[in-house]
């Protein structure tokens, strides 16, 4: 594993390093009409919409619901829900188990057997609506209404593209909340504060070798590692902007507009393989352009 200490003094990432029958023509005459054997069909009998993970679209709760469909109407579920240790407070966490009915796109259940407490769920495609009645709102317990994403919704978003001047990452702008993250790319593996930054908060999405670090709940940079063969290719496509390079070997493309900046270079031990950080141009890359270190490529 690798750190990457960019130029800028409030960022500091670590980089880490998917047989027929017959015809009856074919009958001999005098003879009875075969037993017909079960026409063969490939038809499969079709997965519920309701079972499966479903992932919480939350800005801070990392949180999970399994049901399975036992019958035409009735399911077993799970649902859990943790926020993360901060600075400011310790890890909470929060699961319900039981079981209940379905009536179409909608359904409901019992959510502690020694309390009224109920939970309505309402299906609008991949999408879930889930509301639990008599939630504590007073912060001492994690409020797990909300929407909910099934995780084989999911789709495989490109690893470059540009969109309305912004450097789109595996579907993530600079900019985005924690909800739209994980409405593309799911739950993190793991996130929790920058042990080195403080008031910074990072999820790692191991698969593809991606951190997304945020400031005040704010996608603030994007770091991953890929090829160098890759990445420059999607550029070549899709990036019509300013191209610089420093001295020491490192690339960067430069949107003037909003002064979004995206910077690679090879890894040491394997220079085919960059590390990729997705930043914004501060005065250390001007001042570094200005004296020289980083030229504009022509």
């Amino acid at each position: 594993m690798q750190k990457w200490i960019p130029r800028t003094a409030i960022l500091l990432l670590a980089i880490i390093v998917m047989g027929c029958s017959p015809d009856i023509d074919q009958i001999p005459s005098g003879k009875t009409d075969p037993v017909e054997n079960p026409t063969p069909t490939n038809e499969t009998v079709s997965e519920s919409p309701w079972n499966g993970e479903w992932f919480f679209l939350s800005d801070n709760i990392l949180g999970t619901l399994h049901i399975t469909e036992n019958d035409e109407s009735e399911f077993d579920y799970k649902l859990s829900g943790l926020q993360p240790t901060t600075e400011d407070s310790s890890p909470k966490s929060l699961t319900f188990e039981g079981n209940g009915t379905i009536d179409g796109h909608q359904a409901e259940a019992t959510c502690e057997a020694t309390a009224n407490c109920k939970m309505i769920i309402k299906m609008d495609g991949s999408a879930l609506q889930l509301t639990i009645n008599d939630e504590i709102t007073d912060g001492s317990e994690l409020i797990l209404s909300g929407e909910y994403k099934k995780s084989t919704s999911i789709e495989e978003t490109p690893m470059f593209r540009m969109k309305n001047d912004q450097f789109l990452i595996y579907g993530v702008l600079q900019g985005d909340k924690p909800s739209a993250v994980k409405a593309k790319l799911g739950n993190p593996e793991s996130e929790g504060p920058d042990e080195m930054i403080q008031n910074y908060w990072i999820q790692q999405y191991p698969a593809k070798e991606l951190l997304v670090t945020y400031y005040d709940d704010w996608v603030e940079t994007i770091s991953f590692t890929t090829t160098k063969e890759a990445l420059e290719a999607e550029i070549a496509e899709h990036f019509e902007g300013e191209r610089y390079r420093n001295k020491d070997g490192t690339d960067y493309l430069l949107v003037p507009q909003n002064q979004d900046l995206l910077l690679y270079r090879p890894i040491e031990e394997d220079p085919s393989t960059i590390n990729v950080l997705v930043t914004v141009a501060d005065e250390n890359f001007y001042y570094s352009l200005e004296h020289g270190e980083i030229s504009k490529v022509e």
